[in-house]
């Protein structure tokens, strides 16, 4: 219980806190501080030793205090992906603190996943017990903690920091250090991911139209097209790497893509780490990008042509009167796209990172994940506070079906607000009844809309366990699950609850580059 109330009073303080800090700059002070030395219990992943602060005397270090389901903690990591980038020749060392919020987070095992997904290159701790968090007197994620090179504290922020204000931090606290000779170019040695050996890799959305299963294959940063009956690989856009590039299907480039919707032989795609939406033409495969820029957006975005517009995670989509509707993750906000005239709009949410019902002007979410539209009613899956959320969009009011606050979060089946759900990403339905991927709970829950809005989790059989699933496609009785930590993607018959996976191959003939071949069906090595 007190654990949770620390937890509810940090969620204030959060909020708080990015309301006020996207345009603060860290401030360096000079300290004979020195930084507090990491509890002997600490268990580090990402690498094959037990990290000191002591052992990295001589090097400058930053200290990244995060949590896998936080998009501003997701904003901040290519960021010092880049400055490591850039300073690989010098002294200078990350430590991620991973201090989880929920209890999904507290695993080893789903923070190792969550270092392969999002690509960290860096030691990372395991501060499940908030200790290292507690020591250091942090108070919001992402926090930034930055140790000169001899040992003292030189300064902290909070935020986003964009790599420019990062570089001009490490320059001075390198020039600071004075003799080159006298600072230490060791570093903690990374364990080599692993890179699964399986056709998809951390897939994300899905949609199943006209007989064909579209995948928004993350972790490999491109989109794939297969038969949603047998899996065979049709089409494929984008390559392995990431990368923000228009052009063919072989030339062009995501950075984990996540959800899709098709019209008029158009497939739309929220392009989430490019901060973009692309469209693919699926006539010619041709990738263009139709709203964003490719960078992050400031903390409110402003309405006006959409190739113009800075966004910020946009991370899924949904079709409805000539228009997209866009669950805008970064900024808290549900937006639109009018594809005709190609202009962005805000639809609801004020910014504020919460759950409060009310007018699409004065509501707020929390990082919403998931979208499913049904006539005149708009549903999302808003993530960070465990919630599902219902947008009248006759009368323009918001309500939540089921979900209470930041920190209220759980599994538990029941009616409307007594039931509990945890960090969902992924909704689908059809009439009276919406299905959730609840992400953080490893299940698909079912609302039944007519009966008191009841929640209950789907019995499946017939399938290994599912781990994080995030996307949801529903064909007649079939629900397609993209089990995203499990690399694959299963289909459920909602009549028998049986399950299967839904193998995906290419047909070739033999052998062929990286593909390994059997009886005709061809699988990543």
């Amino acid at each position: 219980m007190l654990k949770r109330i620390a937890y509810f009073i940090f969620g204030f303080v959060v909020v708080g806190m990015l309301l006020i800090m996207q345009n603060r700059e860290t401030e360096l002070w000079g300290s004979d501080m020195k930084a507090v030395e990491f509890p002997a219990q600490t268990r580090w992943l990402n690498t094959s030793e037990k990290v000191t602060l002591s052992s990295l005397r001589g090097r400058v270090v930053i200290l990244d205090f995060w949590t896998y389901c936080c998009i501003n903690c997701l904003h901040t990591l290519p960021r010092l992906a880049e400055l490591e980038k850039a300073y690989s020749d010098k002294p200078l060392t990350v430590l991620g603190i991973h201090s989880g919020k929920f209890e999904q987070e507290r695993s080893d095992e789903k923070v190792r996943q969550a270092i392969e997904k999002y690509e960290i290159h860096h030691p990372v701790a395991m501060d499940d017990d908030y200790s290292i968090w507690n020591r250091w007197g942090v108070r919001a994620w992402p926090t930034l903690v930055f140790i000169d090179t001899e040992g003292n504290v030189a300064g902290t922020t909070s935020g986003e920091p964009e790599l420019g204000e990062l570089k001009r931090i490490v320059d001075a606290l390198l020039e600071k250090a004075g003799t080159p000779g006298t600072l230490k170019t060791a570093v903690p040695s990374l364990i080599k991911m692993d890179n699964s050996n399986t056709m998809l890799r951390y897939p994300g959305k899905i949609l199943v139209q006209d007989g064909r299963l579209y995948i928004a294959d993350s972790g490999n940063h491109r989109i794939l097209v297969a038969d949603a009956k047998d899996g065979e690989l049709l089409e494929t856009y984008g390559g392995n790497e990431s990368g923000f590039t228009d052009g063919s299907a072989a030339d062009a480039r995501f950075n984990q893509p996540q959800g899709m919707v098709l019209t008029d032989g158009i497939l739309y795609v929220a392009d989430r780490n490019n901060h973009a939406i692309r469209a693919v033409d699926l006539s010619d495969g041709k990738v263009s990008t139709i709203a964003g820029t490719g960078r992050k957006g400031s903390w409110r975005i402003s309405s006006g042509s959409a190739k113009s517009i800075d966004l910020r995670s946009p991370w899924d989509l949904a079709l409805r009167d000539g228009g997209l509707d866009i669950a805008m993750a970064g900024s808290h906000q549900i937006w639109r796209y009018e594809i005709k005239s190609e202009r962005l709009n805000l639809l609801a949410g004020s910014g504020a990172e919460n759950i409060i019902d009310g007018s699409f002007e004065n509501a707020a979410f929390a990082q919403p994940s998931g979208l499913w539209v049904s006539g005149d009613k708009l549903y999302v899956a808003d993530s960070e506070t465990s919630a599902v959320r219902k947008l009248d969009l006759a009368t323009r009011q918001v309500t939540s079906l089921v979900g209470t606050g930041l920190f209220d979060f759980g599994s538990r089946d029941g009616r409307g607000k007594t039931a509990q759900l945890q960090h969902p990403l992924g909704i689908t339905g059809r009439e009276h009844m919406l299905y959730v991927a609840d992400s953080f709970n490893n299940a698909i829950r079912s609302i039944n809309l007519d009966d008191g809005v009841m929640v209950k989790t789907l019995k499946i059989e017939g399938t290994d366990a599912l781990n994080e699933p995030s996307g949801l496609a529903l064909d007649k009785d079939i629900l397609y699950v993209a089990d995203t930590n499990n690399h694959r993607i299963i289909r459920i018959d909602l009549k028998s609850l049986q399950t299967e996976e839904v193998i995906i191959h290419k047909r070739i003939a033999a052998n062929v580059g990286d593909l390994n071949c059997e009886d005709g069906l061809c699988r990543l090595r």
